[in-house]
């Protein structure tokens, strides 16, 4: 049965007193919300600056790379000439410039095929580079020479049944991907097949040998068709020349395979893109000025955005943890250990001094200051002269750095628990490649591969085992002329190709002996002769001749450093230290003085400030476990309180219908009474 508020009849507002009296019961819930609330609200604050912490990072983490204190930057005078690209070691200066030739790139071109699917005839092609010298005497092919370039592989492109169309040569030549680009085009009088070597200058000339399986390899007709060899048979004619850049510098004449020229100033790479003008009345080419400039715009831009994001952090610390004396108000975070926390281990680690191993000590140093209210400022001018004069400096006052004394000793990276300062580098054993060195031959030769009796060879370099070798028929000039094309033809092998590893080949003019290198360092560097075909030995190169690198060794600051290849990893106090050891004999090698520097020791300590363990998380971790505490009194609160409503309902109730049965009983004796009354007056 329904209860009105006005109650059963006795006119008792049962809801209305309960409502009352449950509002009362409720106030500690309510405070209990009030503090869940502010809990929360605690929480987004936190996250605020959380926020604003890792903005700040990333403004650290900006200055935190040691190069970016060393760029340069290049410019040409007339900037049509090319383009100038610097690294961190580059050196200041200015020089002259003038361009007379480019350089380009090898082109040939086959005959005219009634299409793209048009056979081509099946055997092998086999394209090296190299320079070509025509003897002086063009169309004379008798003093006409190839001389092969070593440092490119040889490749070779199988032709059977399945590929021996004009597409299928130009695919079976790009898959190899080995420095030829082919490509067919349609003339309007039938379909070529271009042929274009990657790279340019002259020593990147395409010499082309076919092994036609018709047995006939100068002909016109089958796979020959694609032979090319100025000083015997040509059947592709060249469409242009190779040619290196030639140009001078201050005056030197200086001649390039390439355009882009990166081993001219250290540094530096400079991309050649137009002939200079010339003079017209010397007929000499117009000079051009390169400037190597210092560029710290970069430096001063990082710099103002980690001042400005500090300033950031503050104003939202300062907005959450204020106290104004006069109103006694206060922020939500004023007098939270997190705030002190944070604000503890910045100001820490940004007054704290750099110690040995750094020109600069503090952030005044190089113009970043502290006002009253907390926050940096910046001098732009002083930041400017330190840049301009001490770079290297101002490089180990904000990032993790190491600076060597001797040039043979390069700082590649330490941990956090490498202790900076000055150390001393002791070298006892350099990193060594593998090299084996064949029996003494005559130098005077004769240096004569012959097909079927001395063409092969097998090698492992660095692990790697080779696959039958084929070595190029004919007389070689000179030992370095041989050498040369073993060097080819061993670093265009498959299988060394594919694995990354290859070697060098030279001939000793002063034992007479061919050597064999792997331009690997350290211990996993081998070299072996696992065979010479049908021959003993190769020119002095016999089987299971092997040689083994050695791994750089040393001390650092007397301790025993370990090595990998050129790499020397520090132990003890230096324990993560890694230098990089590029000379070739022992002795002593100078000092290197590592410097953590402001950058980096910040982003420690807001890894530790932010991580999953660091104060911030921590405070936010323990908010959470109060609101799920709160929540759960919070239940509990409810259940009781509906408890208390319900005996509340149950003595109302019980109340009311006493009292409505009370007004029944009231109603009844009054209307006897009533009764009586008018029988006593005769009504």
């Amino acid at each position: 049965m329904a209860i009105s508020s006005a109650g059963l009849g006795s006119g008792l507002n049962v809801n209305g007193i309960i409502s009352q009296l449950m509002q009362i019961e409720s106030q500690p819930l309510d405070k209990l919300n009030s503090r869940i609330k502010e809990a929360q609200t605690k929480i987004s604050a936190i996250g605020s600056l959380q926020s604003s912490l890792s903005s700040f990072q990333a403004r650290v983490l900006a200055l935190s790379s040691n190069s970016a204190y060393k760029s340069l930057q290049g410019s040409l005078t007339d900037s049509t000439i090319g383009t100038v690209v610097t690294s961190a070691a580059a050196q200041q200066g200015s020089y002259s410039l003038a361009v007379s030739q480019l350089a380009q790139s090898h082109k040939l071109k086959s005959e005219v095929y009634s299409s793209a699917s048009s056979p081509v005839g099946t055997g092998k092609l086999t394209i090296q580079f190299g320079t070509f010298d025509d003897g002086g005497t063009p169309g004379d092919q008798s003093d006409d020479k190839f001389s092969v370039n070593g440092e490119k592989g040889a490749m070779t492109i199988e032709i059977d049944s399945k590929n021996n169309t004009l597409t299928g040569l130009r695919d079976a030549i790009n898959n190899k991907n080995a420095g030829v680009t082919a490509t067919i085009i349609n003339d309007g009088g039938g379909y070529r097949l271009l042929l274009s070597s990657t790279d340019s200058g002259v020593a990147n000339s395409m010499r082309i040998q076919v092994e036609d399986t018709d047995g006939n390899n100068t002909d016109t007709s089958g796979l020959s068709k694609f032979a090319y060899d100025p000083t015997g048979t040509s059947n592709l004619s060249q469409t242009q020349a190779a040619q290196n850049a030639l140009f001078t510098l201050d005056g030197i004449e200086i001649s390039k395979s390439s355009n882009s020229v990166s081993d001219l100033l250290q540094g530096v790479t400079l991309n050649l893109q137009k002939v200079s003008a010339k003079d017209t009345t010397t007929g000499k080419p117009v000079s051009t000025t390169l400037n190597i400039t210092r560029d710290t715009t970069g430096v001063k831009k990082s710099v103002q955005e980690f001042v400005d994001a500090y300033n950031e952090f503050v104003k939202g610390v300062d907005e959450l943890s204020f106290y104004n004396q006069e109103d006694k108000t206060s922020g939500l975070l004023t007098g939270d250990y997190v705030i002190r926390s944070m604000q503890n281990a910045l100001r820490s680690t940004l007054n704290e001094r750099l110690g040995d191993g750094s020109f600069y000590q503090s952030l005044t140093d190089v113009g970043i200051s502290f006002d009253k209210a907390g926050k940096m400022t910046l001098d732009n001018s002083k930041l400017q002269k330190a840049l301009d004069s001490r770079p290297e400096d101002v490089a180990s006052l904000f990032a993790q750095n190491g600076v060597a004394s001797d040039a043979r000793v390069t700082f590649t990276s330490s941990t956090t628990s490498t202790k900076t300062g000055k150390y001393d580098i002791e070298i006892t054993q350099p990193a060594m490649r593998a090299q084996l060195t064949g029996l003494a031959i005559d130098p005077a030769g004769p240096f004569t591969i012959t097909e079927g009796d001395n063409d092969t060879i097998m090698v492992a370099v660095d692990g790697v085992s080779s696959k039958q070798i084929k070595l190029t028929a004919g007389s070689y000039s000179s030992p370095a002329a041989l050498a040369a094309e073993i060097q080819s033809q061993i670093n265009g092998d498959a299988n060394l190709k594919g694995a990354g590893v290859s070697v060098s080949m030279a001939f000793n003019a002063t034992t007479n002996q061919f050597e064999m290198t792997s331009t690997r360092y350290g211990s996993a560097s081998k070299v072996q002769i696992t065979s010479t075909g049908a021959q003993t030995e190769l020119f002095g190169l016999k089987v299971g001749q092997r040689g083994e690198g050695k791994d750089v060794a040393g001390t650092i600051n007397g301790a025993a450093a370990t090595g990998s290849g050129q790499v020397l990893n520090g132990t003890g106090p230096s324990e993560g230290l890694k230098l990089t050891i590029t000379g070739d004999t022992a002795g002593y090698y100078g000092t290197l003085s590592l410097s953590r520097g402001f950058a980096s020791r910040l982003d420690q300590t807001l890894n530790s400030l932010l991580s999953d363990k660091g104060a911030v998380q921590g405070r936010i971790n323990g908010l959470n476990q109060n609101i799920k505490d709160m929540n759960a009194q919070g239940l509990a609160l409810n259940r009781r309180l509906d408890a208390t409503e319900k005996r509340y309902r149950d003595q109302f109730t019980a109340l009311d219908v006493q009292m409505s049965k009370m007004s029944g009983v009231s109603s009844y004796l009054t209307q006897q009474l009533s009764m009586l009354s008018n029988l006593a007056s005769g009504k």
